[in-house]
């Protein structure tokens, strides 16, 4: 037989590798050598040196059939002596096996990976997972086998890791422990089971396994809940929420808090330490906004009044100790006026809102009426059109069609004004 180098380079012309592209696809495809493949839009050059390969005129077809067993036997013949499937393993650098075959061979690797995770495992519970997840049911098996596609040894490792805790926290229940301290305990690192890190999203999937539930979606609020459940709290201080004018039963002991805050018209940066204790809040109409500065702009105004209203800033999509303050807000009775930005991520957390609190949700300068009333807005980029068509909103049937029909987005900074003039009743 030739030397590899040589073949390489009698075969280095392009339409070789379309003809043995479309060859490797049948010849997988069927498990042997047999079918035809069809080349369509060669050039006459291509024509021309596929001609000269098969032995047959090619050049006037648009169109070339070329049965596998004409190459096979061409290839046989040749001065390479090869047979197409031999010769394919050469030509693409890598054996080329039928599609049943291959999969026979990923479906061995894939339990033997699972094998020998099991021997490392220290309760039923990880075993159960592990089996399930080999079995393509588990909680997580969608993540798992990304994981695994992306990097076998990398997802061992993360695999074996949180096996690991799930084994730990199954044998010592109900002891409490901060989060970055078990993760530093377990791999060293604080931040490895972070929420958004490949171990975090492990741990929370195999939690759902550990507790029988069903797999949810993965959100930072969720998650801290089925984590505390297990014992581990995450820090409770960067999460925050900015309040201002919030007023509290007579007798609360945070009274003096927000009795100065109002008085002065100062903002508060709750941490989610401070809004997870009970406080008696008083009902009352809550002013909610997305917009930091908006916020600041409505304080401004308000500096040096008796009274001022209920505001709470959520910076953006509501952090767990906004959502937190939020809950319980609802709960005593208040009622959640939110105003946000008109444009798909302003919605989308605005209809966020308007699902969690149902009745005690409702729109402020955030609807179809404000939209159009607004003095100035900006183009929708194509992206943003397009999300927004696939939006709905359930407080105002006519918002999204309007904007659509406007083709802008509208801040909430360009409504400042309107806002205080309602607020304070100018």
């Amino acid at each position: 037989m030739s030397s590899h180098r040589e073949m390489q380079q009698y075969f280095s012309h392009d339409c070789f590798q379309k003809l043995f592209d479309a060859i490797s696809k049948k010849y997988r495809l069927l498990g042997r050598v047999g079918g035809a493949v069809k080349l369509n839009g060669l050039s006459p050059e291509e024509r021309d040196v596929l001609s000269g390969f098969l032995g047959r005129d090619c050049r006037d077809h648009a169109e070339v059939s070329i049965k596998l067993r004409e190459v096979n036997d061409i290839l046989q013949q040749s001065r390479f002596d090869i047979a197409l499937p031999e010769f394919l393993s050469l030509y693409f650098g890598a054996e080329i096996l039928p599609n049943k075959e291959t999969a026979l061979l990923e479906s061995r690797k894939w339990s033997s990976f699972f094998a020998g995770l099991q021997e490392q495992t220290l309760t039923p519970v990880t075993r159960d997972w592990l089996s399930e997840l080999a079995a393509g049911r588990g909680t997580g098996y969608r993540t798992v086998l990304a994981m695994y596609r992306q990097n076998e040894l990398e997802a061992a490792e993360l695999l074996k890791s949180c096996v690991e805790a799930v084994d730990q926290l199954v044998r010592y229940p109900g002891r409490r422990q901060r989060l970055p301290v078990f993760a530093a305990r377990l791999t060293g690192d604080p931040h490895a089971l972070d929420g958004d890190r490949p171990l975090g999203r492990l741990l929370f999937f195999g939690l759902h396994h550990m507790y029988r539930l069903s797999e949810t979606e993965y959100g930072a609020e969720k998650r801290k809940v089925l984590f505390s459940r297990a014992g581990l709290e995450e820090d409770d201080v960067s999460s925050n929420v900015i309040v201002a004018g919030l007023r509290v039963r007579p007798g609360d002991p945070r009274e003096p808090v927000f009795t100065s805050s109002t008085a002065t018209a100062s903002p508060l940066l709750l941490p989610l330490r401070f809004v997870e204790r009970s406080t008696g809040w008083l009902p009352a109409s809550v002013y909610t906004l997305e917009n930091p500065a908006v916020f600041s702009a409505i304080l401004d105004f308000a500096e040096g009044r008796a009274e001022i209203p209920a505001l709470v800033c959520t910076s953006g999509q509501p952090s767990v100790a906004a959502l937190k303050l939020l809950d319980q807000l609802v709960e005593a009775g208040c009622t959640i006026c939110y105003g946000g930005d008109f444009d798909p991520r302003g919605l989308e957390i605005g209809q966020r809102l308007a699902e969690r609190y149902g009745a005690s949700f409702k729109p402020w300068f955030f609807d179809s009426a404000a939209y159009l009333q607004a003095p100035k807005g900006v183009k929708l980029a194509s992206e943003q059109v397009k999300k927004l068509a696939g939006q709905r909103v359930s407080w105002d049937s006519k918002l999204i069609e309007s904007m659509l029909q406007a083709g802008k987005a509208v801040y909430q900074e360009v409504l400042v004004e309107q806002m205080i003039k309602d607020l304070f009743r100018w």
